[in-house]
């Protein structure tokens, strides 16, 4: 008799069900959170492609304006660059355009609105040309314009991986270091022929001298070993060396300047030379922060595979320790039930007509036990043991029914014997 407590199967294949919703529930869950990390880096890889697109417009309207703003204010050989320059805008306001086509996410949606910005470039270049364009109003229109772009959100700020924020943040840095920069670039070159920084000028130029060495000493704290040293080698270039040379005389002449210790074209070049190795470094960023981003997306697709798989082979696990628990019921409850109206159908009603007719000839023995699956489980092995009960019951009831002249081993009295009287005298 098995003597296991009968907690059993239906509680153990409610028990699985349970653990199997909590299980999914589990699974799904963390499948949820590596299908979010796979979306965040791909829209993060196409935000950084969109942020050196953008930032390659905003590289070519900084020459742009540096020529313009020069241009206008005298240095007439600037005016021989200016067509090559714009076509050079033109076309990278196009690749920008390119970028965004297809789009309808809330980064392009911004990039769209900012380049609304620029539809006043064709009026500076027209008066530019036409000699009425003023330095102040220039200077003030490209960099209102290149601002609404530099400040564009793209999204790049909210990564969850912290490398990858790192570049996106060093991206941030080197933008603001070269804008000021560039700032320098287009104010110096306005003044030259003057003599003098203009009205408030001089300034604005130191403190867009102190914004970009405050970037510049920002930036090794976000930006990898490999990423310090590419910017460490712009600033190690004979033309680097030379702009800030020039730099110098600007800030220690009080306001002062003159195309003798500041030549106009010398300046122009060198600080281009050190802009364009910035837009190197920019563009060595943007490829980080793209490879960076398709890691990710690789590796959270590859986690989602895995749980995937994991989620399937705990589902049938679970799945097949339920149907064994289910089968270990109604298999051998079947088996049991079948045996039981075999015997129901049979060995009662026969024992009972035997000891009514007095056919047997001895006493019968214990009817034979249900035959239980060793698989069965306690629950089965009771109802058994309650049918075999039954069973005895029905044959010892039957067996009550004997006449009483067969327990003496004598033959049955025919109900047609003839009655026998005592004579009398």
């Amino acid at each position: 008799m098995d003597v296991t407590p009968p907690t059993t199967r239906a509680r153990l294949l409610r028990f699985l069900v349970l653990a199997l919703a909590v299980l999914l529930a589990l699974l799904g869950a963390a499948a949820a959170q590596q299908i979010s990390r796979h979306r965040d880096a791909a829209a993060t890889a196409d935000h950084a492609r969109l942020e050196t697109a953008l930032q390659g417009l905003v590289h070519e309207l900084q020459k742009e304006r540096g020529l313009t703003t020069g241009y206008v204010g005298g240095v007439r050989q600037f005016g021989a660059k200016l067509p090559a320059q714009r076509r050079a805008t033109d076309t990278a306001r196009a690749r920008l355009e390119r970028e965004l086509r297809g789009r309808d996410d809330a980064a392009a949606a911004s990039v769209r609105a900012s380049l609304g910005r620029l539809d006043g470039l064709t009026a500076i270049r027209r008066h530019a040309d036409d000699g009425t364009g003023a330095f102040q109003e220039t200077f003030a229109s490209f960099s209102t314009g290149i601002t609404v772009l530099d400040r564009v959100e793209l999204g790049l700020d909210d990564v969850y991986d912290a490398r990858l924020r790192a570049s996106c943040r060093a991206l941030d840095i080197l933008g603001d270091a070269k804008e000021s920069a560039d700032e320098e670039r287009a104010i110096v070159l306005g003044s030259l022929r003057a003599g003098r920084f203009r009205g408030d000028d001089y300034n604005r130029f130191l403190q867009l001298r102190a914004a970009r060495l405050a970037a510049l000493e920002s930036f090794p704290h976000s930006a990898t070993a490999a990423q310090r040293r590419r910017l460490d080698a712009v600033f190690g270039t004979p033309e680097a060396e030379r702009a800030l040379a020039y730099e110098s005389v600007a800030v220690h002449a009080d306001g002062r300047l003159t195309t003798a210790a500041i030549p106009p074209i010398a300046w122009w070049e060198s600080m281009t030379s050190t802009d364009d190795g910035l837009r190197a470094v920019q563009i060595s960023l943007g490829k980080d922060v793209e490879e960076r981003a398709a890691a990710l997306r690789s590796a959270a697709q590859r986690d989602l595979l895995l749980f995937v798989l994991c989620a399937f082979g705990t589902v049938a696990a679970l799945g097949h320790l339920a149907l064994d628990c289910v089968r270990s019921l109604s298999t051998p409850l079947a088996f049991l039930a079948q045996q039981a109206l075999e015997a129901a159908a049979t060995q009662p009603p026969r024992a009972v007509a035997a000891g009514r007719h007095g056919t047997w000839v001895e006493h019968p023995g214990p009817p034979a036990p249900l035959a239980v699956p060793g698989r069965a489980g306690a629950e089965v092995r009771h109802v058994a043991e309650a049918f075999d009960r039954v069973q005895r019951v029905a044959l010892d009831l039957a067996t009550e029914l004997r006449p009483a002249s067969l327990d003496d081993g004598a033959e049955p009295v025919s109900s047609s014997a003839p009655e026998v009287r005592s004579a009398t005298c």
